[in-house]
């Protein structure tokens, strides 16, 4: 399981915009003051140029709020909280544009010149941060976030996520896990990404129990985003909790959540480990019909499974076949043989000894016993010729000499009983 949040602060760069005002509204009711170094009052012309400029960002025209705050700061360089306020609010139309490159460089001239009041300030801080994290400068955001936090009074959940994806993007698991915990407990309503960052969080520090409360949340709340669903069978099988994981599966495959391949493999297979073969069997053949699934070697080995241990037996031997068919060497058409044997369908297993035979690539062992089991089969029919080449063949094999012989010898005199009959 993997996760990936690296643009994760994209979303939420706006909301910095709420922490700057645009201009100090004091300015309206100080119409003849002039601008003193460390005053934080504003002038009715600088006031009425940033508001135009601010309106013009508003309606999209971003070039011509960019040429006009420049023309402004080149006017107010004398002036730092001016000169501070007009950067600031140029920042903000590179950031409506996610220039994001271009915002942080006036930002941070915005804050090298020391001249904004606190709250201000401390917006422009939070605006840098979560841009430097888009920018994949994360340990900025950690630096600059990490010290907004401490001063902040009631800092929204959005700081903690930019703060603990920058954690997660740095590997630094352990730090990022009480960050994302917070932004959670601040949570007013379920927010996908940070409760998939969440989720990343809890998987690399293995806490499970966690992570499978977060998926809970997840698919109650995203319920067609199917990897949720197989993400929250899995860590349900690591907790041990088969019963869990096979419930899971099965309320989506009946929401019809599941797409994939993998997805219809893992509940048939949830289905088996938990002692229930036949709706396995069932959901496994149909996906099969359906090429939901393909149609290899492998996976008519697994129907067959189902179907035997759901006592349907007719159903494995065929299936099993099909995977003969698929399969390389003649392996498989001897398992197939031994079902057939098991429901004495003599005909049946002696049909699948010879295919097995035909098709090769059987080692010494699986050889002797193809011919073991034709020559059995043959017996059983009273097929005393076959049985009786057979058998001699499969004495040729170590492994099938001794059984070979006994058979043999069985067969020879129930030959000759019958020739005296």
């Amino acid at each position: 399981m993997s996760f990936s949040f690296k643009t994760l602060a994209i979303s939420v760069v706006g909301v910095a915009l709420a922490f700057i005002p645009v201009a100090e509204s004091a300015a309206q009711d100080r119409d003849n003051r002039n601008n003193e170094e460390g005053s934080t009052f504003m002038s009715p012309r600088t006031y009425a140029r940033i508001t135009n400029a601010t309106e013009a960002m508003n309606e999209g025209q971003y070039q011509e709020a960019f040429e006009a705050l420049r023309d402004l700061a080149a006017d107010v360089e004398d002036s730092p909280y001016e000169l501070a306020v007009t950067l600031q609010t140029t920042a903000y139309v590179f950031i409506n544009q996610e220039k994001y490159e271009q915002a942080a460089d006036y930002l941070k001239r915005a804050l090298d010149l020391n001249a904004l009041p606190p709250e201000p300030e401390q917006g422009v801080i939070y605006s840098l941060a979560q841009i430097y994290g888009v920018l994949g400068q994360y340990e900025k955001t950690i630096q600059m976030m990490t010290g907004w936090l401490k001063t902040a009074e009631n800092p929204p959940a959005d700081a903690y996520i930019t703060l603990a994806n920058a954690y997660y993007v740095m590997e630094r698991y352990k730090e990022a896990y009480p960050v994302v915990k917070k932004a959670l407990a601040l949570m007013k309503e379920p927010q996908e990404q940070w409760l998939k960052l969440a989720l990343g969080v809890q998987y690399e520090l293995e806490k499970y129990r966690e992570a499978a409360n977060t998926l809970e949340i997840l698919v109650a709340n995203w319920p067609d985003e199917n990897q949720y669903w197989r993400q929250l069978s899995g860590i349900y099988i690591q907790l041990g909790e088969d019963q869990k994981a096979l419930a899971t599966m099965a309320l989506a495959y009946e929401k019809g959540a599941l797409k994939d391949e993998d997805e219809f493999l893992n509940l048939a297979r949830l289905y088996l480990l938990n002692d229930v073969p036949y709706p396995g069997a069932v959901i496994l053949e149909d996906a099969l019909a359906a090429e939901k699934v393909e149609r290899t070697e492998e996976h008519y080995e697994l129907l067959a499974q189902a179907w035997v241990e759901a006592r349907e037996y007719e159903k494995g031997i065929a299936a099993m076949k099909k995977a003969a068919e698929y399969a390389e060497d003649g392996a498989l058409f001897i398992r197939a043989a031994q079902l057939e044997m098991s429901l004495a369908n003599w005909e049946g297993a002696a049909a699948a000894a010879r295919k097995a035979l035909e098709k090769g690539g059987l080692d010494s062992e699986e050889t002797g016993n193809a011919w073991l089991l034709l020559g059995t089969a043959a017996a059983e029919e009273d097929d005393f010729e076959t049985a009786v080449e057979a058998f001699e063949k499969a004495r040729g094999y170590p492994e099938t000499r001794e059984n070979a012989t006994q058979w043999l010898a069985f067969v020879q005199t129930e030959r000759e009983v019958s020739t005296l009959n």
